[in-house]
């Protein structure tokens, strides 16, 4: 069999640690078995692994992901690029396009699908095997692992079997339901439904049959590239399984967790999280991870999850996963800038290399007016370098004065100070490097 892991999302429901820049799979807060930090995608990775799966693995995911993946797993991930974020339906079938066209694989061989933000036992990876074998003795279409319920939950899709549904046994699925609310997932799970964890398994041919019947010209993973923009931006859950009435899953019964919240987040979590963090001994259930050099101080608080990044500050009850969602969504229509003001800065990524180099990359934007201070002049490590995006500045720097342009950079050390006045409504990029 071929896999096929989703890497591609961006994980907002974890802001502020998960961002654009370095989304929730790549964040390093869990431990493998000797307590080295590790990556949801590194998690994933070594289970395959361990399997010799991992020859037979493609990842999916966006090209701005490309050097994360790289650096956390190294050169042997072979890596499907979308050329533009369209769900998982566009992305599932680019993957297969890419393993007929570069890998050689046939339309009868089975396609395996794993989503990368999920956590479980080694039981769960046992059964994910079987999935092929599963779809050519049932004649189904698609053969899914489906999980068993060990809560209700209104963050999980459920999938309702047509008979008794017996752990690690095969059975027909008659229906879905896409994350009913509390009260009716309590009933679907009287009526022995599971949760649907995202593992889908089908022939190469299904897929590309659907091409065709898209009105797709060719089935080449390069002839795709070129019509991805065409393709719908649908998950794979609503153009495929939820329309398949040839469905089977395996039922797993054991420890697994979609980790797309702060609250199922930290419930994997053996420590209250990284960084200086002291909370006070009448504190109950509370994480914290804090990414900054400053101290998180949690006193008198239950239930709650704090998070701090440079992207922002985070105080959220662990049980408030739907107001999170809402709150980032408005907070990201408002674009918080620091009140009024139009002058804003944001990180883009960070970086410590093994001789101890820091780089730090950010995004600035000021009005038109506006001045920013750039002082090198006590930090005999640091360079800071400014390369002007769009726009015009007049820039003092020292005694020295001159105009920077779009597309022009200037650099910044010790004992350099500057100051940066917009002539113009302008974009920049800073980047810092510290030498200890």
């Amino acid at each position: 069999m071929n896999i096929i892991v989703l890497s591609g999302g961006s994980g907002t429901r974890l802001w502020p640690l998960s961002t654009e820049a370095k989304p929730k799979q790549f964040l390093q807060i869990f431990a493998d078995e000797t307590g080295e930090p590790i990556s949801m995608l590194q998690n994933v990775w070594h289970q395959l692994t361990r399997r010799g799966l991992h020859t037979r693995t493609v990842i999916a995911t966006s090209a701005s992901q490309r050097e994360l993946i790289l650096d956390q797993i190294g050169p042997a991930a072979d890596l499907v690029l979308e050329p533009e974020k369209r769900d998982t339906f566009p992305a599932i079938l680019l993957s297969v396009a890419y393993l007929v066209t570069h890998r050689g694989m046939s339309r009868e061989e089975p396609v395996v699908v794993l989503p990368v933000d999920s956590r479980a036992e080694d039981r769960f990876y046992d059964l994910l095997e079987q999935l092929p074998d599963v779809l050519e003795q049932s004649g189904a279409n698609l053969s899914l692992i489906g999980v068993r319920p060990t809560k209700p939950s209104d963050k999980y899709g459920y999938m309702l079997p047509k008979g008794p549904a017996l752990p690690g046994e095969a059975v027909g699925i008659d229906r879905f339901h896409e994350k009913p609310s509390f009260e009716e997932s309590a009933q679907l799970m009287a009526q022995g439904a599971l949760w649907n964890c995202g593992v889908f398994c089908f022939r190469a041919g299904y897929l590309l049959d659907m091409l065709q019947q898209m009105g797709i010209a060719g089935t080449t993973y390069e002839e795709l590239l070129l019509s991805y923009h065409r393709l719908d931006p649908r998950s794979f859950d609503y153009a495929v399984t939820e329309r398949e009435p040839r469905v089977t899953a395996i039922v797993y019964e054991g420890r697994w967790k979609d980790l797309g919240t702060w609250c199922a987040l930290t419930e994997e979590m053996k420590e209250p999280g990284p960084g200086p963090v002291y909370i006070s001994e009448g504190s109950r259930n509370v994480h914290v991870v804090n990414e900054l050099d400053i101290p998180a101080v949690v006193v008198g608080l239950s239930d709650v999850v704090v998070a701090a990044s440079r992207e922002g500050i985070l105080v959220t009850r662990k049980d408030a996963g739907a107001e999170l969602k809402e709150t980032l969504r408005t907070m990201a229509g408002k674009e918080l800038r620091g009140g009024s003001s139009e002058q804003w800065s944001r990180p883009l990524d960070s970086a410590v290399f093994a001789d101890g180099v820091e780089v730090e990359t950010r995004r600035l934007h000021m009005s038109k007016g506006q001045e920013t201070v750039i002082d090198a002049s006590e930090a005999s490590g640091r360079k800071v370098t400014w390369m002007v995006l769009h726009g015009s500045a007049f820039v003092r720097k020292n005694e020295e004065t001159f105009t920077a342009a779009a597309g022009q950079t200037f650099l910044l050390q010790q004992p350099d100070r500057a100051v940066v006045c917009a002539l113009e409504p302008l974009d920049a990029i800073e980047i810092t490097t510290e030498f200890r």
